[in-house]
């Protein structure tokens, strides 16, 4: 591992060879761009001003650095054609403000504390941290976030999308994918997804605005003692339920149903076409969660191991450059 300086507009070829490994020096203010076509991205955070750039790849690709103002951009460049596959482990401080993306990449960012913008069109994003700014999009890729503190938006076509421990205002779209939001300190949350259920469990603030919307899923709120809201439901075909008494309502459609709880400050909007509404304390909502979310690891589990006990294709075992 070197130290490099790099000069604004030039490009610096890093270690060419099937791994690449060196540290760039980098100033407060710096941003980190990196656009990969195909592989994956781990990022971390220390307290070094320095990036740490750790690549894996063919051998007629090497990966390039390139300084312009105040942006530090990565690639992979190759003698002939395009770039080839890599797999990106970064180091980085944790004030830097990231954009990852690429065509087909996994990406992981772990103990930012800065705005973070990823986007892949097939490859799943898990973060861990970000501030200020949060924004992630997947179309055919799962999306998984906690610990940001700031605005959080979330875009995925066809996946789920799950947020947990935030601190700050939320906006998700999905297609055709639950939408799973836990211990969630917001004023400002706005959830819609074609189809896939909708799961709130977390804070109702004095004077926020909170809207769930699906067309056809089920959405399950959580309404912690002494909330101060008022709470509008909109059904096609489906029922609203409370596992605790609720007041009459104030309008008498039976579509469309009005509960005033307490002084009735904060506006929450809930919406299914074809669904049921559930209203629940928070911890019943979480207890629900947590059978969920355990149901859902043994799956993920039992699908590794059997991709993992399946039988190998021996007539595609063979050596090919840019494979790893």
């Amino acid at each position: 591992m070197y130290l490099i300086s790099l000069l604004a507009l030039v490009a610096v070829p890093l270690q060419q060879g099937t791994q690449t490994d060196t540290t760039v020096a980098v100033s407060q203010g710096t941003r980190l761009r990196v656009e990969n076509q195909g592989g994956d991205i781990l990022v971390h955070a220390w307290d070094k001003n320095q990036v740490r750039i750790q690549a894996s790849h063919s051998r007629r690709s090497h990966i390039v650095a390139r300084l312009t103002g105040a942006v530090l951009s990565i690639e992979a460049q190759a003698d002939r054609g395009p770039g080839n596959m890599v797999d990106y482990e970064l180091t980085v401080p944790s004030w830097m403000p990231l954009k990852l993306g690429g065509m087909y990449a996994t990406v992981t960012v772990d103990g930012s504390k800065a705005p973070i913008e990823v986007e892949t069109l097939e490859g799943d994003i898990t973060i861990k941290g970000g501030a200020e700014l949060v924004k992630l999009g997947s179309v055919q890729g799962k999306i998984v976030v906690s610990g940001t503190r700031g605005r959080l938006e979330l875009n995925s076509v066809s996946e789920d999308v799950e947020a947990s421990d935030i601190q700050g205002d939320i906006v998700v779209e999905t297609v055709s994918g639950d939408v799973i939001l836990r211990r969630i300190d917001a004023k400002s949350v706005e959830v819609e997804t074609v189809s896939g259920e909708l799961y709130y469990d977390g804070r109702v603030m004095d004077g926020g605005h909170y809207s769930l919307l699906t067309h056809s899923g089920e959405i399950y709120f959580s309404v912690a003692e002494a909330t101060n809201a008022t709470i509008a439901t909109a059904i096609g075909s489906g029922d609203v339920s409370a596992s605790f008494p609720l007041p009459n309502s104030e309008r008498p459609s039976r579509r469309r149903q009005t509960y005033r709880l307490g002084n009735g400050s904060a506006a929450v909007e809930l919406e299914t076409f074809s669904g049921d509404i559930n209203l629940m304390r928070p911890s019943e909502l979480s207890a629900r969660l947590d059978r969920i979310m355990r149901a859902r690891e043994e799956r993920e589990a039992a699908k590794a191991a059997h991709k993992y006990n399946k039988k190998p294709d021996h007539d595609n075992d063979h050596d090919r450059e840019g494979s790893f």
